[in-house]
């Protein structure tokens, strides 16, 4: 499996250097005009190769190529996916404290945009799993004052109302 993994490894690299070098056969004037196609294109493989990973289950290796990505694109064109990525991975593993790290990474650099604000959610939902009501809280009444127009102010309200009626009915049972 080592094997073959590094084999497709091999093989983007190389495509990605033959579709460089045919960029850059037309001119070398040209070259220069089409940096920015140049740049997309690393961006573009560079996280088609961590998503190859993930797709194939190979979640450690996935983690290392997406934080790497995060790492060298600081403006890169899939950096909320790549966020996403990581965030979903750590919680698939059970690893809340990660997940909730990296879902708050994302809503930290997109809190305006609907990825960024259900990554905030998400978070709180890793909170709640490791019982940490106050910080679920605090996540929930910020996405409820600073989003109010949005419709993860209304997941957030109707999340909150359901913390409470549970808070109360276990205050009530002791």
């Amino acid at each position: 499996m080592r094997h073959n993994v590094m084999k497709v490894i091999q093989s983007l690299q190389a495509l990605a250097l033959t579709i460089i070098i045919a960029g850059m056969a037309g001119s070398p004037f040209n070259a220069f005009g089409d940096e920015e196609d140049l740049d997309k294109l690393a961006d573009d493989l560079k996280y088609e190769s961590a998503r190859y990973f993930y797709e194939n289950r190979l979640y450690e290796k996935c983690l290392s190529e997406m934080k790497e990505y995060l790492e060298i694109y600081s403006n890169g064109l899939h950096r909320k996916e790549a966020w996403l990525t990581i965030a979903d991975i750590y919680f698939k593993k059970y690893d809340y404290s990660r997940a909730a790290k990296s879902y708050l990474a994302l809503y930290e650099e997109f809190s305006n945009s609907d990825e960024g604000l259900q990554a905030y959610l998400s978070a709180a939902a890793c909170y709640e799993k490791m019982g940490n009501e106050k910080k679920v809280r605090e996540i929930l009444k910020t996405i409820i004052e600073d989003h109010p127009d949005s419709r993860h102010a209304a997941l957030a309200q109707t999340r909150l109302e359901v913390l409470d009626l549970t808070s109360k009915s276990g205050k009530s049972d002791k």
